[in-house]
């Protein structure tokens, strides 16, 4: 078994009698229904639940310094936990998925994503930050039902997987009744991912909520903590989304950030979008610490980055969305520079693309453009990139792990892990040949080479396709139900 940076597989008949096939799988969300099997089906494409599970024959980027990346390698699960890395690993007994002509990534770890919004893909497009703010937190969200709420979060979930997203922040902001929580917790857990479920406040009501708002966070985060979340090593964890400095008053602030640190739980707010000043005021407040998570930040002073990395904190960049929306640029490079963690995310599918593949591209694309803005005002040409493609890679991986204080389970591809793993054709037409693995993922691949996807050891994607029923009989539902949203808002 080598370990490796390089690659030189070749294109194998087996991927191009299936490239059709694959690459209709990720065209669109609506055609994940059509490429949905029965977990009961006796197709060798069938996904497996069970104990053990052999990944064999991959290229390897295990995103564990000690391990590098290794080629031909086998991954032997047992019980949902990654038990072995080697090569001719011998289990009689295990599922085996052919990983050849494959590189195999730890899954993708989508540190913000507001997953509800599924149901209402494609509305946002041409709008600004307070356009959203006026529509779809003044408007939209007030016609969400609870079955609405559990159908966005079902299939939103889904499709994350299908893009090879094991693990999501879910920022749940239309917490309008317990009854829409809890339908979009078992939403999470019927689509079978991995979630910091992130507790937010009502949508029925924007400026109450989110200007200058004077309302503490809602109580029933307490009855989520005692009854939904009883533990915090289960697929399911428990976040608080709180309004922050931005968008609440200091003594809101204040209370709900405790209120988080009694629970334990981490806290995330979004931040840094509408102007500057939001982590002074924390500090202020004597409120910094490693467990919260900033979202955006995109209009914060240097001096204000240094807090959160000297801190401990977090920062999640959305390129895409920051980009359209007026935010101001991606801060990636403010918060590594600052020494914050440094994660990606998708935010909103009303407006942008799904994919961690898009959004990880474009945020060390736009980055390695600022850093290179210096060197062509100067006249002069570029000598060094500044960010590589195994660092972005990270981003989406261990960094994402880390923001979500989930990097000892989960994150890389190291031994007593959980089995978050998600495995890439490399010899599709947009992937081969594959000379440097790294960067196959990074830049060529996308959602219709993702194969196959496990989570917790459970294999949830197969050859390509998707697998759960509850999502393949429900997607006329979602569609009926994003109708029927969209014309009670008068949008």
């Amino acid at each position: 078994m080598a370990n490796d940076a390089d690659d030189d597989t070749g294109v194998s008949r087996r991927n191009y009698l299936k490239l059709g096939g694959a690459t209709l799988a990720g065209v669109s969300f609506a055609s994940v229904g059509s490429a949905v099997m029965d977990r009961g089906s006796d197709s060798e494409d069938s996904a497996s639940d069970g104990d053990t599970v052999l990944v064999e024959g991959g290229t390897v980027i295990t995103v564990d310094p000690d391990r590098g990346i290794l080629r031909d390698a086998d991954i032997l699960v047992r019980d949902g936990e990654i038990d072995a890395i080697g090569s001719g690993i011998d289990a009689p007994a295990a599922d085996v998925v052919d990983a050849s002509d494959s590189v195999v990534v730890p899954g993708f770890v989508n540190a913000h994503l507001h997953t509800w919004e599924a149901g209402v893909r494609g509305v946002a497009g041409n709008w600004s930050f307070l356009e959203y703010l006026e529509k779809m937190l003044g408007e939209i969200s007030s016609h969400y039902r609870p079955e609405d709420a559990y159908l966005g979060n079902l299939f939103g979930a889904v499709q994350q997987l299908n893009a090879g997203t094991t693990t999501v922040l879910d920022w749940f902001h239309i917490a309008n009744t317990p009854d829409h929580t809890d339908r979009a917790i078992d939403g999470l857990a019927d689509a079978g991912i991995r979630s910091l479920f992130v507790h937010g406040p009502p949508g029925d009501d924007s400026a109450k909520w989110w200007s200058n708002s004077s309302e503490p966070h809602p109580d029933d985060i307490r009855r989520l903590h005692e009854e939904r979340f009883p533990s915090d090593d289960g697929l399911l964890t428990l976040g608080m989304g709180i309004r922050g400095p931005d968008y609440s008053t200091d003594e809101v602030v204040t209370q709900d950030i405790e209120l988080a640190r009694e629970l334990g739980i981490p806290a995330s707010m979004h931040i840094g979008s509408l102007g500057s000043g939001g982590v002074s005021k924390l500090d202020e407040l004597g409120l910094l610490g490693d467990d919260l998570n900033y979202v955006h930040g995109n209009r914060l002073t240097d001096e204000e980055f240094q807090l959160i990395g000297d801190s401990g904190g977090s920062v999640s960049t959305t390129p895409e969305v920051e980009l359209q929306m007026g935010m101001g640029m991606p801060a990636l490079g403010d918060a590594i520079d600052a020494g914050a963690t440094p994660s990606v995310g998708v935010d909103i599918v009303s407006n942008v693309s799904d994919d961690m593949f898009t959004q990880n591209r474009m945020a060390l694309q736009v980055q390695r453009g600022l850093d290179n803005q210096p060197t062509v005002e100067a006249g002069e040409q570029l000598q060094d990139v500044s960010l590589t493609a195994h660092r972005a890679l990270e981003f989406a991986t261990i960094e994402g792990a880390r923001a979500l204080g989930l990097d000892d389970r989960i994150g890389s591809i190291t031994p007593g892990k959980r089995a978050d793993i998600t495995v890439i054709d490399a010899d599709d037409l947009n992937t081969a040949a594959s000379h440097n693995p790294v960067e196959t993922v990074v830049f060529q691949s996308g959602i219709e080479n993702v194969d196959t996807v496990l989570v917790d050891g459970n294999i949830v994607k197969r050859n390509g396709l998707i697998h759960n029923p509850t999502a393949q009989n429900h997607l006329d539902r979602l569609e009926a139900s994003g109708r029927r949203i969209m014309r009670e808002s008068d949008l």
